[in-house]
């Protein structure tokens, strides 16, 4: 059964408060009144034009393995591989921040702003982690697991799961309802979206070291600081 959500602008960015602070200038720096005005602007845009929505939907270890499998174009050994073994349940998800928000980015770059166009991509980039989160939460309290769990997102592009493992996952959970669709290229649209699969696992099944084939090209083992999260959590 799919499940719906929504979420308003405001808890996003709330959530996502420590991310977007990092776009803050130094106190000393020269340019700083004009960037933080330009961050409030982008603030208020963002506010005004995300409609953050999202689905998602429990499917079976060996249903998962099927649309995990998709064309054949992982990487051998993958994380999501031995994680999943240790999964006490698995959704699918889609999120998006909407097509307006999106538009406003390209827009601003398309108008040689690339500026604007940087915050307000930034600020919907965290805020569209913080959706995926968002689906993660619900999917655990739904399952109302034993408290030595989490429940982490995993997806197609990322840690050897090949990114047309988009379409497997699509076919499975038609998150069209939500304007989501996929280009030939088995990108998103609108681009400020994200899917993948939900695990809800033991602590220890998400805490891998980084020593895989795909790790190797990985520039951000964005994986890393999620582990940490998640043993500081544990303790």
């Amino acid at each position: 059964m799919r499940t719906f959500f929504e979420a308003t602008p405001h808890e996003l960015l709330t959530t996502a408060e420590t991310a977007i602070g990092g776009l803050e200038p130094r106190k000393n720096s020269p340019t700083a009144p004009q960037v933080r005005s330009m961050i409030d602007d982008a603030h208020g845009l963002f506010t005004e034009t995300a409609k953050p929505r999202g689905v998602y939907q429990p499917i079976t270890l060996a249903e998962f393995e099927q649309v995990y499998r998709g064309e054949g174009g992982n990487d051998d050994d993958t994380p999501l591989e031995h994680v999943v073994e240790d999964a006490v349940s698995l959704a699918l998800f889609a999120v998006t921040l909407g097509e307006e928000v999106s538009q406003h980015i390209s827009d601003f770059f398309d108008a040689g702003n690339p500026a604007d166009g940087y915050i307000l991509d930034q600020i919907a980039s965290f805020a569209a982690d913080e959706l995926a989160q968002m689906a993660a939460g619900r999917f655990r309290t739904s399952e109302k697991p034993a408290t030595d769990t989490a429940v982490l997102p995993y997806s197609p592009g990322y840690c050897g799961w090949n990114v047309t493992g988009q379409r497997a996952l699509f076919a499975h959970l038609e998150p069209d309802e939500l304007g989501i669709s996929l280009n030939s290229s088995s990108l998103m649209h609108p681009i400020k979206s994200v899917s993948g699969v939900l695990v809800l696992a033991p602590i220890t099944a998400h805490d891998f070291s980084p020593a895989f084939p795909c790790c190797a090209t990985c520039t951000t083992l964005n994986c890393q600081e999620r582990i940490t999260a998640l043993r500081a959590h544990s303790k």
